[in-house]
């Protein structure tokens, strides 16, 4: 039996039972992505399993609470899950399990559901927030939402999350955000392949909801072979393999700063000023580089994260 969740909701819809809501539900913190068995990567994990043994479910519908669908990970807790603190250096060993379970464990089954997965992106989408969205069948996203791949600001510099996400659109304009880590909108994700759609936000929830209907009309049998035989031909083409990545994430949260770099170090910063000052310090220094260039600039969000 499926255990009661804290930091997720596991609704079916009333009218159309066959579609599935799982509510990323931590509005205070953004719906930052706890890490852990008992938090909210454990709990997505779990819930992918729920959806694929309940037979009347068909599409599982992927959204967030409050204002933005997903900050990324807790940066109250990244790197501080594999042991790290001041003076620690967590063996890699420690840092391996973790990634392999959580960091990316997570993803993993959402792309092993087998029902007909949508992402509902309205907000701030970030890192690990895109995680979902990759993993997902569709992604539809608000023309207004603020999409960015901060965390290779962090430490990454560049890694892809999935070997998918270099062929699902552009992949000089995917690599382009990995690296600048700037925030597009939504309409610019759809443009570069990181969402199948971009539609006005007061029709975002209402078009998510009609799509999932129509495509619950599919005969279940329809639905999980087409699935299967997507993720086939994926993991043929090696493009859903994780395991290079889990290895690289491992390595990458363990780079080396020189002297002249080490005023970006958020691990460092937050232990003093707590993560949400040293977040923004860090990116106000990539922020101000960027706008010095005429193209390459964030889209400029409406509100703060």
């Amino acid at each position: 039996m499926s255990r009661a969740y804290r930091t997720i909701l596991y609704e079916k819809d009333e009218a159309v039972p066959n579609i599935l809501y799982v509510t990323l539900n931590r509005p205070e913190k953004n719906n930052a992505i706890s890490i852990g068995e008992t938090e909210m990567t454990g709990e997505i994990k779990d819930a992918m399993l729920r959806a694929n043994h309940d037979d009347e479910v068909k599409v599982v519908i992927f959204r967030g609470a409050g204002k933005s669908f997903c900050a990324g990970f807790d940066l109250s807790m990244v790197y501080r899950v594999y042991g790290g603190a001041p003076g620690v250096k967590p063996n890699q060993r420690i840092r391996l399990q973790t990634d392999q379970d959580q960091l990316y464990g997570f993803p993993q089954s959402i792309l092993d559901c087998n029902k007909v997965t949508i992402a509902q992106v309205h907000g701030w989408c970030i890192e690990a927030g895109l995680y979902i969205v990759k993993c997902c069948d569709l992604a539809i996203a608000a023309e207004n939402a603020k999409i960015s791949q901060r965390g290779q600001r962090l430490a990454f510099g560049g890694l892809p999350t999935l070997p998918l996400e270099l062929v699902m659109g552009h992949t000089k304009k995917v690599v382009e955000c990995l690296l600048t880590g700037r925030t597009i909108s939504g309409k610019e994700a759809e443009e570069d392949g990181y969402v199948t759609k971009a539609i006005p936000a007061q029709d975002l929830e209402s078009e998510v909801y009609a799509l999932a209907t129509a495509i619950s009309v599919l005969p279940r049998d329809a639905i999980v072979m087409g699935k299967v035989s997507r993720r086939h031909m994926l993991e043929r083409l090696g493009l859903t393999c994780l395991k290079e990545v889990i290895t690289y994430h491992t390595l990458c949260t363990s780079i080396g700063y020189t002297e002249d770099e080490r005023d970006l170090m958020f691990i460092r910063d937050r232990e003093g000023m707590g993560e949400k000052a040293a977040f923004h310090k860090m990116h106000e220094k990539y922020e101000e580089a960027l706008n010095k260039t005429k193209y390459f600039k964030s889209y400029n969000p409406e509100q703060a994260l």
